[in-house]
């Protein structure tokens, strides 16, 4: 079977007001392995230009209490950690960390665990989505490969053309390709996120 033909990244402009830039799984162990550690220098430069611009950076980890967030990406005091499995809203406190914005930069391993969970489950709360693909990775090259596929494809949130921020769906970027500024970003339709109650 031939893998599927995926669009270019495209240029996004957030408002940092209302974005969140969720960092997903760089461990202190995850980092040390190929090619997780081949995207740890765009995640720093996403993390970089958030804190520049005053947007929220969220860290999440597994359930492991051993395991820390990467020396590298060392988050600040008030950088909020949640832990869960891969979908990073499950049983964890991120609905209240990401109330009021209307996007989400998604990055970190496994592109096809973590990443995918977290962005569908975004999506199902009414955020739009921006997936750096630099910034994400996998043990297997395909499923990465696959992942990136799969999120601009979603039941329910599609965007297989991968326009720019389309509402509640998710978005393929790069690092160098993603910026801030006021304007950036579309209006919320209903006043903003707000938290919704476990199914």
């Amino acid at each position: 079977m031939q893998a599927p033909d995926l669009p270019p990244p495209v240029p996004v402009t957030l408002d940092p007001k209302t974005t969140a830039l969720l960092v997903l799984d760089i461990s202190d162990t995850t980092a040390k392995q190929q090619p997780t550690l081949e995207s740890v220098p765009a995640v720093k430069r996403l993390i970089d230009k958030a804190r520049a611009a005053g947007a929220k950076v969220v860290f999440a980890l597994g359930r492991a209490a051993e395991q820390k967030i990467y020396p590298e990406l060392e988050p600040r005091p008030d950088d909020p950690v949640v832990r869960s499995s891969a979908d990073k809203f499950f049983n964890t406190d991120l609905d209240r960390h990401v109330q009021g914005m209307t996007h989400a930069i998604v990055v970190g391993t496994a592109a096809n665990g973590a990443v995918l969970y977290t962005a569908f489950a975004a999506n199902a709360r009414g955020l739009t989505v921006v997936v750096a693909e630099d910034g994400i990775s996998s043990r297997d090259p395909f499923a990465t490969y696959l992942a990136r596929y799969q999120v601009l494809g979603q039941p329910g949130f599609p965007n297989q053309q991968n326009v720019p921020l389309q509402p509640k769906a998710v978005t393929l970027s790069r690092s160098d390709l993603i910026s801030f500024g006021s304007s950036g970003g579309s209006a919320p339709s209903s006043g903003g996120f707000a938290p919704q109650p476990p199914a």
